[in-house]
């Protein structure tokens, strides 16, 4: 009996890395550095890089615009779409961007209306 409870045991915990590791994994995909287009933006809105990172096993990410790096406080992705919480001209914004064959596509709504934002891979120099 004791047997069969370490035994339980010891699968439980395989399982747990398992998930822990699959779920690490399902935004690998989107690590990296992102060239977005939104062209109904207010300007400098329009264009720039969109950097996403893993530090201690959570994503972290940055918009550059202009030169500029904005820090991204909310990062989030679940089953293909990323969501992006950040504030601009003091404005709160969501913007949820679904990735599909490799490009990030999504809405958001702006007090100025809906705006369009695509983001493709960076082309490495």
């Amino acid at each position: 009996m004791r047997t069969l409870r370490l035994l339980l045991v010891f699968l439980f915990v395989i399982s747990i890395s398992f998930s822990s590791k699959g779920e690490a994994k399902k935004y690998k995909k989107i690590l990296g550095v992102w060239e977005f287009s939104a062209p109904n933006a207010p300007a400098p809105y329009e264009g720039g890089i969109l950097t996403i990172t893993e530090v201690e096993k959570k994503l972290t990410g940055e918009f550059t615009l202009q030169g500029q790096a904005m820090p991204i406080p909310q990062i989030e992705f679940k089953e293909n779409a990323l969501t992006l919480g950040f504030e601009v001209e003091n404005t709160p914004i969501t913007l949820i961007l679904k990735l599909k064959d490799g490009v990030l596509e999504g809405t958001t709504d702006t007090p100025n209306g809906t705006v369009k934002v695509t983001a493709k891979p960076a082309k490495k120099k």
